[in-house]
């Protein structure tokens, strides 16, 4: 009695062995990504993930921007640290701005507008230890009063003005508060 088991050649079982494993690569990578680790979630309308100092900082530029939309100096001063410094981008220290000055010049410059539009997109938030750095993107725009000559009538000048930009707040953290020390 002779039997006729026929084996398969040694080729076409190692390319079986390999289009199961491959097979089963693909499956396992399939399911992976919804049965892996779950993404963490952000603060809503942003792309900025969800902490607790994160919220906090929004929270005080919410603060800035809304008191500046107000034309509310001492609301906007309230934002900033007592060391804020500001170079104003600049090498030249005559344009600087310390924490003394801020209010005055805040003020002025309130002073000199009609209305403001002014918003932010929060782009990116990097919390090392008590300090922060906050990158936003800013679409205002300024409408300002009439400056006057000496004969009272209004002399002629840009009305208008628009900024879309983007900026970077630097923040310190006090206690359980931050605080603005740049950029404003």
């Amino acid at each position: 009695m002779s039997s006729t088991f026929k084996t398969a050649h040694p080729t076409s079982r190692l390319r079986a062995r390999l289009f199961a494993g491959a097979l089963t690569i693909g499956v396992l990578a399939s399911i992976a990504p919804t049965t892996g680790c779950k993404p963490q979630s952000t603060i809503a309308g942003t792309e900025i993930p969800d902490t607790e100092d994160n919220r906090q900082i929004i929270a005080v530029l919410e603060r800035y921007r809304t008191s500046l939309v107000s034309r509310d100096a001492a609301a906007v001063l309230a934002t900033a640290h007592p060391t804020y410094y500001d170079q104003a981008g600049s090498d030249d220290p005559s344009d600087d701005t310390t924490y003394a000055e801020l209010g005055n010049l805040l003020r002025r410059r309130l002073a000199q507008l009609d209305s403001i539009r002014f918003t932010m997109d929060y782009v990116e938030i990097m919390v090392t230890g008590d300090r922060a750095v906050a990158r936003v993107w800013i679409d205002a725009s300024f409408r300002f009063k009439p400056i006057l000559d000496s004969y009272g009538e209004p002399r002629p000048s840009a009305p208008y003005q628009r900024v879309q930009d983007h900026s970077e707040f630097e923040l310190v953290r006090e206690g359980d508060t931050w605080m603005i020390v740049r950029g404003i």
